[in-house]
């Protein structure tokens, strides 16, 4: 026999370069609950990309609807919880093992750190070209631009074939997989990434990828055996800057850092369960 109960969800939503963000008051639905409300924001608004849970007040808390980290959403969160002003707060996300640093910055910039892996395998390299990230609660694939480009060609198919890599590569060790497809543009860096979140199996072309900007970063850094700070231009056209603290040609400590905007205005939706 089925039960039906009925939640009454509110809501914000975020833009973090791009890649909109739904925070949802409350953290303390359970798994299936979780998917409905993302299910359900997302069918309501096409635009966005991803769902999180945040206390209205502290304790200062984000819970991803399928577990994994953002680095765009734990942004959007620290903008939550300070409300657009200056300062500095310690997150507890879910599946990462510390609390987590981000803040607002004196040019009005939305900040995180970022849950690194710095063991001597964070990289490894798959075929040429195509180089498998280690990160906290996500792993990205790197397909440099050369070899991206006919991926790129068609850009109806990339989705699929972001899948397919996926699986031909056996990646199964995060809670989310990100295919970053590199393109270089008067010798920048933008990124087209896929992210495929297993629990409540959404793949997303993203508009904007904080961890996998820092995946790109990371690669770099150890290529160049130092410290790295780059711009990377995202799908939306807005740029999110990575910072690599690099110790003993190990990655240690990684940062994001951008514009985040609402339009302050908190949203209701009331869902259906038949649990």
């Amino acid at each position: 026999m089925s039960i039906q109960r009925n939640l009454t969800v509110h809501y914000s939503i975020y833009i973090p370069c791009g890649n909109d963000t739904a925070l949802v008051e409350g953290t303390s639905f359970s798994p299936k609950e979780k998917k409905w409300i993302n299910d359900a924001i997302m069918k309501m608004h096409t635009n966005v990309e991803q769902v999180g849970f945040v206390e209205k007040v502290g304790p200062y808390r984000l819970i991803m609807a399928g577990g994994e980290f953002c680095g765009n959403a734990t942004r959007c969160a620290a903008f939550h919880y300070l409300k657009g002003a200056l300062g500095e707060i310690e997150i507890e996300i879910a599946g990462v093992r510390r609390l987590i640093k981000a803040g607002i910055d004196e040019t009005q910039n939305a900040w995180s750190q970022i849950p690194i892996y710095s063991e001597r395998d964070v990289v490894t390299q798959l075929k040429q070209g195509i180089y498998k990230v280690k990160m906290e609660g996500i792993t990205h694939v790197v397909v440099e631009a050369e070899l991206a480009k006919e991926y790129l060609g068609i850009p109806e198919n990339l989705k699929k074939n972001a899948l397919d890599l996926i699986k031909d590569f056996d990646i199964d060790e995060t809670e989310a997989l990100g295919i970053l497809f590199l393109e270089e543009i008067n010798q920048e860096i933008k990124i087209h990434p896929i992210v495929w979140v297993k629990s409540i199996d959404t793949v997303f072309y993203e508009s904007a990828c904080g961890s996998g900007s820092v995946a790109v970063a990371i690669l770099e850094s150890i290529r160049k055996k130092t410290s790295q700070s780059l711009k990377i231009m995202q799908p939306s056209g807005q740029v999110i800057r990575t910072s690599i603290i690099m110790e003993n040609q190990r990655p240690m400590d990684a940062f994001i850092s951008g514009k985040v905007y609402t339009d302050g205005v908190v949203r209701i939706i009331d869902i259906d369960f038949k649990m």
